[in-house]
């Protein structure tokens, strides 16, 4: 009797045991930093790397017309932009623009593995850059997400979903 009272004791404190444990756990990497919130009139703010570890400079963007894709491998709907955002990117090379795909997969292997197959059959282009979100990535938005960005480095659009014909309207109309 007694041991089944005390099995019942323990069992009552044991969630609450486990939340306090777990709260004293250090925070996954990719959590760490507080999510980007990316607004429309915002300074693009972005902390990436490339897959040989190579950190974004967004001061070096300056004085080029940026659009930033947002995108993971699980979406079928980024996946299916990717082509479109390569031409355009190929299109626009001796213009000062770039083109950022971010990717924000939780796990970083899914993006390696992709950028791997990827990088065996596509020749990269001067003015596109694949990318590793670094820290949180962005909650409560539809992917992809798509910014529009100054040669200022103001985000002057800002899409959820698919990819909107008025990015590439967006681009044209703000370079020179």
């Amino acid at each position: 009797m007694f041991l089944a009272r005390s099995l019942l004791s323990v069992s009552r404190w044991t969630p609450a045991l486990l939340l306090a444990w777990a709260a004293l756990l250090p925070a996954p990497a990719h959590s760490q930093a507080a999510p980007p919130t990316w607004a429309k009139g915002s300074t693009l703010a972005l902390s990436a790397a490339d897959a040989k570890g190579q950190r974004l400079d967004v001061a070096s963007l300056r004085k080029q017309v940026v659009v930033v894709f947002v995108w993971s491998t699980g979406c079928a709907v980024c996946r299916d932009s990717l082509p479109e955002l390569r031409a355009n990117a190929a299109g626009w090379q001796a213009k000062p623009f770039t083109l950022l795909a971010v990717n924000v997969d939780a796990r970083a292997e899914d993006w390696s593995r992709y950028e791997a197959l990827v990088g065996q059959t596509l020749m990269p282009a001067r003015n596109w850059q694949s990318l590793r979100l670094e820290g949180a990535a962005p909650v409560g938005q539809r992917l992809p997400l798509t910014l529009l960005v100054d040669t200022q480095g103001k985000i002057i659009q800002r899409f959820e979903g698919r990819l909107a014909p008025e990015v590439w309207d967006g681009v044209a109309e703000l370079l020179p």
